[in-house]
């Protein structure tokens, strides 16, 4: 009896030992982590681009290329002992559907691609602005390695050239991603686009924004935005870097730092005003069947820099002058943002559209299908109040 019994425990003991551990692990050596992704136009693309498309051609019969932004392990890259080796690989492919291309890397690659660690998606301005963008990043959305708070950006020139590693510096992918949280202390570009808040645009066929990555010059560089069209989930143009600091101001967000120059109105010299506070109110007016905006700003900041000869920062009067210097700056951004929003890309990107609709839901009612149209024809009026709090120890230049 007593041996039965232990023979039962026996084989329990070592059915349990068979089921430890994680039964769907898999190893290391079996994945290719990819940190980053890039979609450019294939050259087949490139080459064709100026013949007319047959008359009823699907997009999806369109060639594209994808870069995989594979991570190197640094015990594989140690193998490799003549020269230092980089971290990561970039593997090219092309295609006509984004799951075609991923497909055909299992006849180039030993390894099964991972996106639980993708941190970056570039999509190069051609791709942005000839392709569905929902088309584009579908099949990402749908795999449930891909996380939603994934950063977008759109790149200038080949996504593959931001790719590569200049100098010693960190992981290129890495990097990028590090490089789109610098919208926390700069106006120069906007807010970071993630992979979620990308789709729920694009479904929704708003008009928004997405950081600009430029790698024309030796190193790249996140300033200015791409502005995307909802109608069509293309890339309709871009804002400049002082056209973003305006877009900013218009769109109110309230945890952004940033610097502007300002200039004295008495005596010429450069002021540096630094961003603590923002408040912006949009009111929009309905009169005689014709819509309008005011927009007041309120600032307070610091005086961070100052390049005017002999005059006190302590006075009231200097206060003043720094103040209105900065107002002065504020105001220019935010015009030349609203021109080339009404004038040149005619998209309301910086919310204009959703006070009325607050405010006005009737007329909302009868100007939603073609807001952009009527947006590029209202009146804006900008009002800006800046308030320095802090200008520093010392007052007196001769202090």
């Amino acid at each position: 009896m007593r041996t039965a019994r232990g023979l039962r425990v026996l084989s329990a003991s070592l059915f349990l030992l068979s089921m430890t551990g994680c039964w769907d692990r898999v190893e290391i050596e079996d994945v290719g982590i990819v940190l980053g992704i890039g979609f450019d136009k294939s050259a087949k693309e490139i080459t064709n681009q100026g013949n007319a498309r047959p008359e009823g051609k699907q997009e999806k019969s369109r060639q594209i290329s994808m870069t995989h932004h594979f991570a190197v392990p640094k015990q594989f890259a140690a193998k490799e002992k003549a020269t230092a080796q980089k971290d990561y690989i970039n593997v090219v492919s092309e295609g006509s559907l984004v799951f075609d291309i991923i497909n055909g890397l299992s006849t180039r690659l030993s390894r099964k691609p991972s996106y639980e660690h993708l941190r970056i998606i570039l999509i190069s301005e051609e791709v942005a602005r000839s392709f569905d963008l929902r088309n584009i990043i579908n099949f990402l959305l749908r795999n449930p390695e891909a996380r939603r708070s994934i950063r977008v950006l759109i790149c200038e020139g080949n996504t593959r050239t931001a790719f590569e590693k200049k100098g010693i510096v960190t992981n290129p992918a890495l990097k990028l991603r590090g490089m789109t949280d610098g919208y926390r202390t700069t106006l120069r570009m906007p807010s970071i686009m993630k992979l979620g808040e990308m789709s729920e645009n694009l479904t929704k066929k708003s008009n928004f924004v997405i950081q600009w990555l430029s790698t024309a010059r030796e190193e790249t560089k996140v300033s200015g935005a791409a502005v995307i069209r909802g109608k069509d989930a293309r890339m309709a143009g871009w804002l400049d870097e002082e056209e973003t600091v305006g877009l900013n101001w218009l769109k109110e967000q309230k945890q952004r730092t940033g610097i502007i120059e300002g200039t004295d109105p008495k005596g010429g010299g450069k002021i540096v005003y630094e961003v603590r506070k923002i408040k912006r109110t949009i009111k929009p007016k309905h009169k005689d069947g014709r819509i309008s905006f005011d927009v007041e700003i309120k600032t307070e900041g610091r005086l961070r820099e100052d390049w005017v000869a002999s005059d006190d920062a302590f006075k009231e009067e200097f206060i003043a002058r720094a103040e209105r210097a900065a107002e002065a700056s504020i105001k220019t951004s935010m015009n030349k943002a609203l021109v080339k929003m009404q004038k040149k890309l005619r998209l309301d990107v910086a919310g204009f559209g959703k006070r009325v609709q607050i405010e006005y839901p009737q007329v909302w009612g009868k100007v939603k299908e073609n807001w952009d149209s009527t947006f590029s024809e209202a009146p804006v009026e900008v009002q800006v109040k800046a308030r320095i709090v802090e200008f520093g120890t010392r007052g007196s230049k001769g202090g």
